[in-house]
């Protein structure tokens, strides 16, 4: 002990260590572990009985937790697509504003400023069937004579949820995608110009292949976003009606809060991860891909 002399940055580092490993490492652990047990919260000895792999055998053959898996997978779908597309358009044109620009990039982060509890409560008042502003419109404009269901029909909640979701989050395609356009050089897009290009052509073949990196860089990140959605949609639903939009991480929720079983919850948690780190890895090698070609085109 007489030998061992820590260094200073040692030192320094050794407090923020600790309370990394002691709210972020000793949890983790903890509750990989719980994943191979049938730990339940009313029973505290079940912790300590080692099952193996009992509980991912059992969620392989859980009937609910594919349905959650795939609903999480749609809604990740629908969401990343549609967002993508709005955040282009919504960047195109303030990129092309000429007065009030720094008013538009604003007003555009404007929903992103709001906490997913806030948007979940925001959308459930305006779906609500008797005095929610959508059926309100609907019926105001003569597009529907009674009141849709919006939260109780299971296709319907699930379309609220999503607009829920793509309304949050379109603005971080829109500002990623809006830097690469501002960053983008004008003498490609004039040459296109020269060459006879239509501005479809243009768009096409100069505009998206350079911006494509920045649409990647916020699909990776709200791939993760959505694949662990839960706030929104446990204001929303809370996975109803019976279990219609349930999601991954409701389901966990539910499991380990609701029914006790910890473990099993736990192991779900985990096996819901490989689907938040399936698409990160596809969106950085799609985002690899497409730097290289700008390298080799530009």
């Amino acid at each position: 002990m007489k030998a061992f002399k820590p260094s200073a940055p040692f030192l320094l580092l050794l407090p923020a260590m600790i309370v990394l490993a002691a709210v972020v490492v000793v949890p983790l652990l903890l509750s990989l572990y719980s994943s191979f047990t049938p730990f339940r919260l009313t029973k505290p000895e079940t912790f300590y009985v080692f099952v193996g792999i009992r509980n991912y055998v059992s969620i392989l053959s859980n009937t609910d937790f594919w349905w959650a898996f795939g609903r999480t997978v749609l809604l990740l779908t629908i969401a990343l697509n549609l967002e993508m597309l709005l955040g282009l358009g919504l960047a195109m044109l303030v990129e092309k504003a000429t007065r009030g620009q720094r008013i538009l990039r604003t007003l555009m982060m404007f929903p992103m400023m709001f906490s997913p509890i806030l948007v979940g409560f925001q959308f459930k008042f305006m779906f609500n069937d008797n005095i929610g502003l959508v059926n309100n419109a609907l019926q105001s404009l003569g597009i529907t004579q009674d009141a849709i269901p919006w939260l109780i029909e299971g296709h319907l909640a699930f379309i609220a949820i999503s607009i829920a979701e793509i309304w949050s989050s379109t603005a971080i395609f829109a500002i990623l995608i809006l830097a690469g356009l501002l960053a983008m050089p004008k003498e490609p897009i004039e040459a296109a110009r020269v060459d006879g290009c239509t501005p479809w052509q243009t768009f096409r073949y100069v505009t998206w292949p350079f911006v494509m990196p920045f649409a990647y860089i916020a699909m990776t990140i709200r791939s993760l976003d959505v694949a662990r959605a839960y706030d929104i949609v446990k204001i929303m639903t809370d996975g109803g009606p019976a279990g219609r939009t349930e999601l991954l991480w409701t389901l966990v929720a539910r499991t380990a809060y609701s029914d006790g079983r910890m473990g099993m919850a736990n192991a779900m948690a985990y096996f819901s991860i490989l689907l938040s780190i399936a698409f990160t890895v596809y969106f950085f090698n799609k985002l690899a891909a497409a730097r290289t070609q700008i390298g080799a085109e530009w």
